[in-house]
């Protein structure tokens, strides 16, 4: 069997809503940090299904977007 070049997308497309749930999480405000900390476990040790939650579930609850460092 040979590597195909569409055997790495197939792997990598499930994890997409994972690396954006990541960015998401990363570049907005929550509540308080426990909130913020939890849905970075659920997505980082539960990578595709956590990341499909927090999309459907945990987007809404991001108050507003972070500004950059200077």
């Amino acid at each position: 069997m040979t590597f195909a070049w569409w055997h790495a997308g197939a792997a990598l497309v499930p994890m997409l809503p994972t690396f954006w749930s990541i960015w998401h999480i990363w570049a907005h405000e929550f509540e308080d940090p426990q909130q913020r900390a939890l849905w970075l476990v659920l997505v980082v040790f539960a990578p595709v299904v956590g990341g499909l939650i927090y999309i459907c579930a945990g987007r809404k609850r991001a108050l507003r977007t972070l500004p950059p460092n200077s």
